[in-house]
């Protein structure tokens, strides 16, 4: 059976990491730019407390209650037993919980990520190899450079004026699929304002340009 992929807001949601050691505090700084509360509990941590920006850190061990009000947790220590008693918790709580040691037991696993401003590529082996999840998201990062981040720019600024029309995802579909054909990753790319523009026009009419929809090229894309 496959996993269900989904997207979590986390703005303002506490979340609770149990262990400081590497793995844990990618877990807190990556919850951290989701805009969660963080929470770390750990005996000790692999760096200074100092690096962990905006993150409330308990140094003690875990204790059964800890996850009261959390939104998610992460049993993230070496200790095979105190992970078990993270999930024991959170189920009894009903807290969405990830084991680092042992992913079958938890709610959900972390795929490896590719950001690009607001698009999210995400790769997932539902635990099987995070490692080839990793290598896959470099090479697609190789493909979708910087410039992808104005390219989705570009496709909500036209969604939002209707320029693309509401509920017809077969015409969006091929409208962006000629903006993709016309070359425009590439046009942005290479900071070719006046080309993006004109392929603007082309599909969308006069006045339908970067400027209109409200878009700059990023800095060292000019």
């Amino acid at each position: 059976m496959s996993d269900y992929p989904i997207l979590l807001q986390l703005q303002g949601r506490l979340c609770v990491v149990i262990g400081g050691g590497p793995v844990a505090i990618r877990k807190a700084r990556g919850l951290r730019k989701a805009g969660a509360r963080v929470r770390l509990i750990a005996s000790e941590l692999a760096v200074s407390g100092g690096e962990l920006t905006d993150v409330e850190v308990v140094i003690r061990p875990y204790s059964a209650g800890d996850l009261q009000g959390a939104f998610v947790a992460f049993a993230a220590t070496d200790d095979r037993l105190v992970n078990a008693a993270v999930v024991r918790e959170a189920r009894q709580r009903g807290v969405l919980v990830g084991v680092a040691d042992a992913p079958e037991e938890g709610d959900f696993t972390l795929p490896a990520l590719l950001r690009r401003g607001n698009l999210t590529v995400s790769v997932a082996t539902a635990g099987g190899s995070p490692a080839l999840a990793a290598l896959l998201r470099d090479r697609l990062a190789d493909q979708l450079g910087p410039e992808w981040a104005t390219v989705l720019e570009i496709a909500a600024a036209l969604r939002q004026k209707r320029l693309t029309l509401q509920g017809k995802t077969e015409y969006n579909q091929a409208i962006l699929r000629r903006l993709l054909e016309g070359g425009l990753p590439d046009l942005i790319a290479d900071g070719d304002a006046s080309a993006v523009d004109r392929l603007l026009q082309t599909l969308f009419g006069e006045g339908c340009t970067l400027a209109q929809l409200g878009i700059r090229l990023a800095k060292g894309m000019t």
